[in-house]
């Protein structure tokens, strides 16, 4: 049994990366010793209510910043490193970073910044390796560079998706081993009614791979009308943090006159009802996103979409990042790039139920390879 430290900066976003860290997490403590390092401990009841995943088992160790990981992972056997953006560096007999994703290509600007930075950071390592103690202010220079030596610390790293591990190789020069985070919850299909569904935080950022539930109303919008029922229903569903509650409303402002539920922080059981009797899955991040420049603005892998193939919501995603993985054009689902595509995709398959039904079964078997028990075993297998 060995004593694990695992990092995560964000517990209490209770995004896909934190259901990633959770479960990892979990099957980790079924062999070894696990503590939580983050600035804030996850929130042991949410975890359980909203993603079916028991960190009580685990201990919790506060860390606010890379050097405060770095210097804390010298009491551990292991430092598993599963923080988006993090350069701490690790100085455990073992180190494993498990990569989201690796970033945007730095633009002109972060060059010029790294190259002004670059000469203080090493005069000042210089400097603390007299002293063989790494200082504040020689960490805080060398997170203003773009230097990669933190990545001679760690041993092994991981990608959760095979378009996470080539951005990975392309901007960090660094190989990843292929580890597929999995689905928090298996649901098993229902009875479908005319719901399409859509999962994800509600939030708004010009930075950040965003769920574009804006451009699901507005396309669902273009499909209502022509559609010969007027049954169907769009419902999106997800977490919302408080200062992310305006762009909340003003989804729901929009919906308004439509069929569309605009629903936040349901409960694990009130979320399995409703991926259980859905008939379809939009999945829209990274739309209108530049995949050149802003690569880590679309989906790194999408939980969510493997979540709703389990239950039997036939989707339909962005056909760039993690999703185009884990959906097969036309075999176990759809792949579109507008939203002009999406609206017709979607009306063609409510029109051919044959032919809804036959992606369906085999979005069920499909979702099998990114498994919960897979999972289990890969962990066990790379963490013994």
């Amino acid at each position: 049994m060995a004593e694990i430290a695992l990092y995560n900066n964000h517990w209490s976003t209770l995004g896909g990366g934190e259901v990633s860290s959770g479960l990892l997490a979990e099957t980790l403590n079924q062999r070894h010793q696990v503590t939580l390092l983050g600035p804030t401990p996850p929130d042991i009841n949410a975890y359980k209510q909203f993603f079916n995943i028991d960190l009580a088992s685990c201990s919790f160790k506060k860390t606010t910043t890379d050097l405060a990981v770095s210097k804390m992972s010298a009491e551990f056997e292991h430092l598993i490193n599963h923080s988006y953006s993090s350069r701490a560096v690790n100085r455990a007999a073992r180190g494993t970073y498990i990569v989201m994703f690796p970033g945007n290509p730095p633009r002109l600007r972060s060059r010029f910044k790294s190259s002004l930075f670059h000469p203080l950071w090493a005069g000042s390592k210089t400097i603390d390796a007299f002293l063989s103690e790494p200082s504040l202010r020689t960490e805080s220079l060398r997170l203003k560079t773009n230097e990669k030596s933190w990545q001679n610390s760690y041993q092994r790293f991981f990608a959760i998706s095979s378009y996470t591990s080539s951005w990975t190789e392309k901007l960090w020069k660094v190989k990843c081993e292929l580890m597929h985070p999995p689905p928090a919850r298996e649901v098993t299909p229902g009875s479908k009614n005319k719901t399409i569904l859509s999962v994800g935080r509600f939030f708004n950022s010009k930075n950040t791979h965003a769920k574009r539930q804006l451009s699901l109303v507005q396309a669902f919008k273009a499909l209502h009308p022509i559609l010969h029922s007027p049954d169907w229903r769009l419902v999106l569903v997800g977490g919302c943090k408080p200062e992310d509650q305006d762009y909340f409303n003003y989804v729901k402002t929009e919906a308004e006159g439509f069929p569309i539920d605009v629903l936040c922080n349901l409960s694990g059981h009130e979320l399995d009802e409703t991926y259980s009797s859905a008939s379809f899955y939009w999945h829209a991040t990274g739309l209108g996103e530049s995949v050149t420049r802003h690569p880590a603005r679309f989906e790194h892998f999408g939980i969510s979409i493997v979540e709703a193939m389990s239950a039997g919501a036939v989707p339909l995603v962005l056909k760039i990042g993690g999703p185009a993985e884990i959906v097969r054009p036309s075999v176990d689902g759809i792949q579109w790039s507008t939203l002009d595509q999406l609206v017709s995709e979607t009306k063609n398959l409510i029109e051919n139920p044959d032919r809804a039904h036959l992606l369906r079964q085999n979005s069920l078997e499909r979702s099998n390879v990114f498994s919960r028990r897979i999972h289990t075993q890969q962990v066990h297998k790379n963490f013994p």
